[in-house]
């Protein structure tokens, strides 16, 4: 059995025993000759077309075929999957990858362009399947069976199971020829399916004739004819309606996300699932229904577009995002029958529970921001170390995930020889989470995880840091865990945490400059409360 790489194409295994000549296709699909001829001449028939909302006043065609067909080209799927190696800039029709892959992959460059294929699918034509497939060493007459088989009026169907491969494994040469132009120019290349992004830190004047456009939409004439050819030789034509640049002082999309600062649904997009439920909830179910119809053209139930939605902004944002869980909430109080989950994992109250604290010292050019950890306990508030807090009654507090959206707090207890500190604030329910005192009392041996932000700034996430406890011991009557694990500065106040993600200790100090690590043991919280 040949394996190989042919020309433009590559396969990473040797080509499957059902693709070896006609007989053991037609014996692994189970289709005999007189089927196979009425499907070669009357296949038309086998498929039916629809119309799926694209955007605002906005369709996509979807061609699909028979249950009959469908099976089979389901059959044929996975024997094309063991032909094609995945580049890694490919996101669309990928195991394990998405928009959202596609999409973190450009988060944070300062200069995105995007561009889109006009007429994709039918672009892919029956001939170029063909004589992809015999590039490829496979038989002529099985590469003909194959593409008759997954092709519509003579191309790729958008509908069709085999569509996806088919459509990667034809985007071959097209994605290495990218990917060696972007590497040249030194920026980041991705492909979802039609959608096509560069993205740089740097503005892309290389990618153009002249200087960069303005940010927005542009002409494709403007690419350098290296760039324009490169779709053109690969039998691709760019749609001009959806060029578009976009620079570090404006909004940065991919594949329908925000990609400026943290990864984003549009705001829009928020907004409307708001309006919606604002509509449920103030004129009811079946007069918001008949709204959804008249305004929006909406044919589904609208319980069902919403739980989409919502589901939708869950993989986007995160389960412990506070904008989903008090959509989420709304949707479940309006539709019980259909309740969303909003209950977070482990990982997501302990990153969601533990915040920044910081406040600022000095004047002028001796200003400087110190900063600490905090976290919320359950039944007791935000905590932190008193020494994260010296010297001052009011801190700011802040969650990575939105740095700009800083609150205050305020110093309402605090114990200096304990280096405990209460503080209060206003900030919203939703906005956090709160960890668990742990009622039992750690042991030498035990797995410990600390947690924190040990030099915050911006762009970075909550610091975890796995170790053992090596000893207990008692300093000027405060009660200490030392633990294995640098507890470096910046994690002080953030919580020490036991298997059972509970709260054992309240991180004190440690460091490459400190010879010891130690937390103080949440009995002295508990104790000092008590009194």
């Amino acid at each position: 059995m040949p394996h190989s790489s042919f020309g433009a194409y590559s396969i990473r295994a040797q080509i499957p025993p059902e693709l070896d000549n006609e007989t053991a296709l037609l014996k692994y699909l189970g289709v005999s000759a007189d089927e196979l001829k009425k499907i070669w001449w009357f296949r038309v028939r086998m498929y039916h077309q629809f119309e799926i909302a694209k955007g605002k006043d906005k369709t996509r065609t979807i061609t699909a075929p028979d249950e009959r067909l469908k099976y089979l080209q389901r059959q044929i799927a996975p024997l094309l999957d063991q032909l094609y190696r995945v580049r890694n800039p490919v996101h669309g029709f990928v195991d394990g990858k998405s928009v959202k892959t596609n999409a973190l992959t450009h988060l944070r460059k300062r200069f995105v362009l995007n561009i889109d294929l006009k007429s994709f699918f039918p672009s892919i034509t029956e001939n170029r399947v063909i004589g992809l497939l015999e590039a490829l060493g496979i038989d002529n007459c099985v590469a003909s069976i194959t593409a008759r088989l997954c092709c519509y009026n003579s191309h790729l169907p958008q509908g069709a199971p085999t569509s996806p491969v088919l459509s990667n494994m034809i985007c071959f040469r097209l994605d290495r020829e990218l990917l060696a132009f972007a590497k040249g120019t030194r920026c980041i290349y991705t492909r979802y399916a039609d959608d096509i992004t560069f993205s740089s830190h740097q503005p892309m004047a290389a990618l153009f004739e002249g200087s960069a456009p303005p940010s927005g939409h542009f002409s494709p004439d403007l690419l350098i004819p290296a760039l324009r050819n490169t779709f053109a030789s690969n039998g691709f034509t760019i749609n001009p309606h959806k060029a578009h640049y976009a620079d570090r002082h404006s909004r940065r999309m991919v594949t329908g996300l925000k990609v400026n600062e943290l990864l984003n649904v549009d705001r829009r997009y928020v907004r409307n699932i708001r309006a919606a439920l604002y509509s449920v909830e103030t004129l009811g179910k079946a007069a918001a229904q008949t709204k959804f119809a008249s305004n929006h053209g909406g044919t589904s139930d609208l319980g069902a577009y919403l739980q989409g939605k919502i589901t939708w902004l869950r993989f986007i944002r995160g389960q412990s995002d506070p904008v989903f869980r008090a959509i989420a909430v709304r949707f479940n109080a309006s539709f019980p029958d259909r309740k969303i989950e909003v209950t977070p994992t482990a990982d997501e109250v302990r990153d969601r529970a533990v915040w920044v604290v910081e406040y600022c010292e000095g004047e002028g050019e001796k200003l400087k921001t110190l900063q600490g950890s905090g976290f919320f306990l359950k039944d007791v508030g935000l905590v932190t170390a008193a020494h994260c807090v010296e010297g001052v009654d009011e801190v700011e507090v802040h969650h990575p995930s939105k740095p700009a959206n800083k609150f205050k707090a305020t110093v309402v207890k605090r114990d200096k020889d304990r280096d405990l500190a209460i503080l209060e604030h206003t900030i919203p329910a939703t906005e956090y989470f709160q960890l668990n005192g742990a009622t039992q009392a750690v042991a030498v041996g035990d797995e410990l995880t600390a947690v924190g932000y040990p030099g915050f700034g911006p762009g970075d996430r909550v610091n975890v840091r796995e170790g053992k406890v090596s000893s207990l011991a008692t300093k000027h009557a405060v009660e200490l865990i030392e633990v294995t694990q640098k507890l470096s500065q910046g994690m002080s106040g953030g919580p020490l945490l036991n298997s059972d993600n509970a709260v054992v200790g309240v991180i004190h100090k440690g460091g490459p400059d400190e010879g010891r690590d130690f937390a103080v043991r949440i009995e002295m919280l508990n104790t000092w409360l008590a009194e």
